[in-house]
């Protein structure tokens, strides 16, 4: 039906476009680890270049979400823990992995605490769905994040920006880049620092405000390209992120006494109020050092590219999220990581174009959760993980024509997690071949096929004593059927991109946990799930431009068994709908751009998102109805400053971020994360 309507309206669409001389800007993509036309790329592309970040705010992975079809992401718990759901394939918390691989300038994020970190000085994003395990490794199940940082450059650059925002939000930004003393060594240094009082409060705690946040992000580079076929860059990056934690809400009344003591005893709690009885803490601490190293030889480039990192995390809550001093829980985590990657890659420039190559990944983490019932600490849930990875990789592309692409992929893995704490340790291994046709219909339509199977290893569960949960649970594989069709306009004032899947789901993987500490992942035996997106960007004048977005989701759990720590039946469960990302989404953003005297621009926005109906449980009992979020601007620039008015969430608009139903983790009530209130602002940008 979409592709339908998207043929009835694009003749029309066509000629008014024709109309007017000035065409969209190319998009170059790296997906491919070559230079392409986004248009040319066989897989379903959302694309974010230098501008669009800036205008759009792009400070983080939620707001990549937010304009992106079929890209879920939600704060919850504490400073490092979100849950990213892309094509309904989700992530797992815990010492579980996420659904995608999220890459920062060609190294991996090593840590599920890690996709919640600031993002700055950025030149590009990519985002791909389905998997892409061929080419960018472990966890690319569901797809890829790819992040490209702004180079080193050649003249000296200095960028500053500074944004104060309602909740007493302070913020600064800055860059500076150019020669070390010659043209063969370069540097860049880059910075963002923030400090946030917030605007969420809990009354019962006099109005303390919960979602504060102090933070420190520092990257250094340094490049050094002694031969035109040789450069070495060296990366150091430090995080440091404190911020409230746990201001969850109650979603239903509990079974709980309630205080005063001097009232009659009573039961039930305010309802969808943050309540918490003592005020959460927690942080996250990274430190990061990767080198790349890129050999180019006559037919190819030969990459290297080695990372170490640690990460340190604490949170500190009351995890009952009533008046009561019930259940409180502290989460302790550490890990330290080495990842190698040696890959080869072929020229652009002939018929057959190839990628090969090999990845290491170790890492040991300790992860400890201790709960305290009613003032009495428990024995607590401890894991000590090593975990290792080995893996082979390689794609293919051959034009079997002038209009015909065949490309094969493969990737096997074999992963290994040990569980020094309960002394086990297991293997998971596979072959993840990927196959796409693309066919060139006119220098301006390409209509692709692509089959391609996804994996997730699997792991243990850090269980604690008293828990019903099993110790580990089992990988999760999935194979994707993807048909697409991408156009532009002849003039080039239109382009567009629509997409089909359907996945073929084994053993997926969920998050739960219960009142013990324990956070396990479970699996479900087999679900499907089939959807699409369809993405249109417009040059509608000279001075106006428009992007949308749609994607939808269709899914059931099609067999399901019970098991141990869910305390719902499988009766329940089984043909529900696979839960957490929306049923639909629809994202329209437009920006107009007015010429005044002396160079100056005024430059408004209006991004708007319609997000349909999500389920929240495995029984789909709990669900968040749709609901609408605006966001505008208002810049004037020039070609060195720019000064902007901005407000988020615009309407105000009050829903649920994510959500926990008390009958699936034992806990006296249900807890749902509140959503963001509407924050205005100022932003201030300067560039020398």
């Amino acid at each position: 039906m979409l592709l339908t309507c998207l043929t009835a309206w694009m003749p029309g669409a066509a000629g008014a476009m024709d109309s007017e001389n000035q065409p969209l800007e190319e998009i170059f993509v790296t997906a491919r680890y070559r230079s392409e036309n986004l248009s040319d790329v066989p897989d379903s592309i959302t694309v974010f270049g230098p501008e669009q970040i800036d205008a759009n705010r792009i400070e983080r992975v939620n707001r990549v979400a937010s304009l992106t079809p079929n890209l879920r992401f939600s704060d919850d718990q504490e400073v490092g823990v979100s849950t990213l759901i892309i094509r309904g394939v989700r992530q797992n918390r815990g010492t579980g992995q996420p659904p995608v691989s999220l890459q920062i300038d060609g190294v991996s994020a090593t840590n599920n605490l890690l996709t919640t970190q600031d993002l700055f000085d950025l030149e590009r994003i990519e985002v791909l769905r389905g998997p892409q395990g061929a080419l960018y490794g472990r966890n690319a199940i569901g797809g890829a994040i790819l992040v490209t940082t702004r180079a080193p450059t050649s003249e000296p650059e200095y960028t500053l920006r500074l944004t104060a925002a309602e909740g007493s939000d302070y913020s600064l930004a800055a860059s500076a880049s150019g020669p070390l003393g010659n043209d063969t060594l370069r540097y860049r240094a880059s910075l963002r620092v923030q400090d946030r009082e917030g605007q969420l409060r809990n009354r019962f705690l006099d109005d303390a405000r919960v979602d504060f946040k102090d933070s420190v992000s520092l990257r250094g580079r340094v490049l050094y390209q002694p031969l035109q076929r040789l450069s070495v860059a060296v990366t150091a990056q430090y995080s440091d992120q404190e911020a409230g934690s746990g201001y969850f809400m109650p979603g239903s009344e509990g079974v709980l006494p309630l205080p005063p003591p001097s009232e009659p005893l009573r039961f039930g709690n305010p309802t969808f109020e943050i309540q918490s009885n003592s005020l959460g803490e927690s942080y996250v601490q990274f430190g990061e050092v990767s080198a790349k190293i890129d050999y180019e030889f006559g037919w190819g480039t030969l990459t290297s590219i080695t990372s170490f990192s640690d990460v340190e995390s604490e949170n500190d809550q009351d995890l009952d999220q009533t008046l009561v001093d019930a259940i409180n829980i502290e989460v302790d985590d550490e890990s330290d990581t080495f990842a190698q990657e040696f890959r080869l890659s072929s020229n652009a420039e002939s018929s057959l174009r190839w990628v090969t190559g090999l990845y290491l990944f170790q890492q040991d983490r300790f992860r400890s959760l201790a709960t305290t019932f009613f003032g009495t600490p428990v024995p607590a849930a401890q894991q000590d993980l090593e975990l290792e990875n080995v893996a082979v990789f390689g794609n293919l592309s051959y034009d079997l024509s002038d209009a015909l692409e065949l490309t094969l992929a493969f990737r096997y893995d074999r992963e290994t997690p040990t569980d020094l704490t309960q002394g086990a340790e297991r293997t998971f291994s596979e072959f993840q071949p990927k196959a796409s046709l693309a066919y060139a219909i006119t220098a301006d339509q390409l209509a692709y096929l692509t089959v391609g199977k996804g994996f997730r290893a699997g792991g243990f569960n850090n269980v604690a004593p008293g828990s019903s949960f099993a110790p580990g649970f089992d990988s999760e594989s999935l194979i994707s059927y993807e048909a697409g069709y991408k156009f532009a306009t002849e003039s080039g004032r239109l382009r567009g991109a629509l997409s089909l899947f359907h996945i073929d789901y084994e053993d997926q993987q969920f998050f739960l946990f219960d009142q013990t500490g324990t956070q396990a992942n479970i699996n479900v035996p087999q679900s499907t799930i089939s959807g699409g997106e369809l993405e249109l960007a417009a040059a509608l004048t000279d001075s106006l431009s428009a992007n949308l977005g749609f994607g939808f989701i269709d899914s059931e759990i099609e067999e399901y068994r019970d098991i141990p720590g869910v305390l719902v039946p499988a009766s329940a469960i089984e043909g529900q709908e696979v839960p957490g990302g929306p049923t639909w989404s629809l994202q329209l953003g437009v920006a107009h751009t007015l010429g005044l005297s002396n160079g100056l621009e005024l430059v408004s926005r209006v991004n708007a998102e319609r997000r349909g109906r999500t389920f929240w449980t495995l029984d789909n009992v709990d669900q968040q109805d749709a609901y609408s979020l605006v966001d505008v601007s208002l810049a004037l620039r020039s070609e060195s400053w720019e000064a902007r008015l901005f407000a988020n969430n615009l309407l105000d608009e009050e829903y649920i971020e994510w959500f926990f139903g008390a009958r699936f983790i034992g806990l006296p009530a249900d807890i749902a994360w509140p959503s963001a209130p509407r924050q205005v602002g100022v932003e201030l940008s300067y560039r020398f």
